[in-house]
């Protein structure tokens, strides 16, 4: 018979991207909750001592930059890589994207007005890239890691782990982040921290990559399970055939 819904999650495939799938959230939540906290922080606190008007400029290049990748770019990029050959770029960027995003306060004083927004916006191409594509190829993947008839339940399942994760984030960015200035430290234990800890985090979706098949590239093919019975009956009449010669 069908393999039901359970023998699915169960498998390697589905477990695996359902993990990707949770990481990615959970380390873009905490990164989209500790930048705007630490672009408002003060200068003198280690932050970048933004008004809330040159956040929402910062933002907003994001969000034209999200939106012209999707349409336009990702679409070239999945027939040349596949979904899994995205995700493991996505996999380098992402923990390059959090690791660097200190230092934009880092390089504040030592630039102009100018210099500083040309690396906020090129930092911002790169995040949205890192990001956006790499929800889009981890949603095909898991959409690839079972049939059609049960990807309702896998996705349910998926959204419902993910949603946890980005239940979880925005505390655990927020309190590290306040630790961090509360505790007044040196580096990497300052202002650092949370962004230094959110890469380690997001490396672990990297190694996890590696554990799919490149069968995952495409749609899942119900038709190449092997029935049971089909394996019983090849395996006899493989020993018949020894015993005759």
């Amino acid at each position: 018979g069908q393999r039901g819904v359970w023998d699915y999650l169960k498998s390697r495939n589905c477990v695996v991207s359902i993990g990707i799938y949770s990481v990615l959230r959970f380390s873009v939540i905490c990164l989209d909750d500790g930048l705007p906290l630490f672009m408002s922080t003060p200068i003198r606190s280690g932050g970048m001592g933004f008004t809330t008007e040159l956040i929402g400029y910062a933002l907003l290049g994001q969000g034209v930059i999200l939106v012209l990748h999707i349409l336009f770019f990702f679409p070239h990029l999945k027939r040349f890589f596949g979904p899994l050959g995205i995700f493991r770029i996505c996999g380098y960027l992402c923990p390059f994207v959090c690791f660097f995003t200190p230092s934009l306060g880092d390089i504040q004083p030592h630039v102009s007005s100018a210099v500083l927004w040309i690396v906020i916006y090129s930092y911002m191409l790169v995040k949205a890239f890192a990001f956006s594509s790499g929800f889009t190829s981890v949603s095909l993947l898991v959409n690839n890691s079972a049939p059609k008839r049960v990807i309702g339940s896998i996705n349910g399942m998926s959204q419902t782990c993910a949603s946890l994760a980005s239940a979880v984030a925005p505390a655990f960015a927020g309190n590290i982040f306040s630790l961090s200035l509360q505790m007044g430290r040196p580096w990497p234990l300052d202002f650092h921290l949370v962004f230094y800890v959110v890469a380690a985090i997001s490396v672990v979706m990297l190694f996890m990559s590696f554990l799919l098949p490149e069968s995952l590239q495409s749609r899942y093919d119900e038709s190449q399970e092997a029935d049971p019975r089909v394996q019983s009956e090849s395996s006899h009449t493989v020993c018949d055939s020894e015993e005759r010669v």
